[in-house]
């Protein structure tokens, strides 16, 4: 396993190749997302390597981290990693599919940086752990829609940050969450070379709440 340093957030992490390795989409959401002091709890869900909570969790003492990812290679490499930068006193991870199999739960902040990407026939020959950490639905963002119906059915008022690719949606889809009960705002985006990225924050709104 390779050792990777990231001197910018003061980090090093041991990455195993089944696991998702730090893209854009990473650094766009660690340079874009501000835990506010009144923080105490973050969820982070598909956390990979870990580094969005470690990074976090590094920045923050007194906040505390708990990461689910639906692969257990994932769910180790996070253990090994809070211990490399010694903050396995703030960080814990499980392996769970999202946070189904969590009840009466409401952290301060839910982060998850989903697969996003569409199903076609390029991505049909895809390995199953690719398709995994990659393909969000036939659309793209079916995965994402389930997550705020779950938030909706249980009343879980907090602030969600998540990723859309413009592969598969536009920011003209936000009426489509809002009209689900959520208040929904664009907080970041970048453009690549074949997509763009948009970062979102939603909340449950207090009617539906």
């Amino acid at each position: 396993m390779v050792r990777y340093i990231f001197p910018k957030y003061e980090i090093k992490l041991e990455i195993p190749e089944d696991v998702y390795f730090p893209e854009e989409d990473t650094f766009l959401i660690l340079n874009s997302i501000e835990i506010i002091e009144d923080y105490r709890f973050l969820l982070e869900i598909g956390g990979g390597s870990g580094i969005i909570s470690i990074v976090l969790a590094h920045r923050n003492p007194k906040l505390r981290c708990l990461i689910t990812d639906i692969s257990l290679s994932s769910v180790k490499t996070i253990y090994k990693n809070s211990r490399l930068n010694h903050l396995e006193k703030q960080i814990d991870a499980v392996c769970m599919d999202k946070m189904q199999a969590l009840r009466q739960f409401c952290p301060d902040i839910i982060i998850w940086n989903p697969p996003y990407l569409p199903s076609d026939e390029d991505t049909d020959s895809f390995s199953f752990e690719d398709k995994k950490m990659l393909i969000g639905g036939k659309k793209g963002y079916e995965e994402v829609y389930e997550l705020f119906k779950y938030l909706k059915q249980n009343k879980i008022r907090t602030s969600f940050y998540t990723l859309f690719s413009s592969l598969a949606w536009s920011k003209e889809d936000l009426h489509d969450i809002e009209d689900t009960g959520f208040s929904v705002q664009i907080i970041d985006e970048i453009n690549m070379f074949f997509e763009k990225l948009y970062l979102v924050k939603s909340e449950l709104s207090d009617t539906d709440a």
